[in-house]
């Protein structure tokens, strides 16, 4: 019984981590730069509003001034002021 409950465990714990790798990484510097990592591009860029395709999620980011300085196959770098970050359903 407690092999197949370890068995579990380890199944669940690969799944845990599959989903974190697949899962979108945003770092930000202050209210002044964001990088997106696990990106899958970009849906709309304006001065005000950047939205990011993430897989099931869209990520919004609102500020003034925003400009994209980086962008590649799954990462995207936006500065400017930034005021909100959120996440929602694409």
């Amino acid at each position: 019984m407690k092999h197949l409950w370890n068995r579990r465990l380890r199944v669940l714990q690969r799944v845990d981590e599959a989903a974190a790798i697949a899962a979108p990484r945003v770092e930000l510097s202050a209210d002044k730069q964001a990088v997106v990592e696990g990106c899958g591009g970009v849906l709309c860029c304006g001065e005000t509003l950047v939205r990011l395709s993430c897989g099931p999620l869209v990520l919004e980011l609102a500020g003034s001034a925003l400009c994209l300085n980086h962008l590649s196959d799954s990462r995207v770098c936006v500065s400017g002021s930034l005021t909100a970050l959120r996440f929602v359903s694409a």
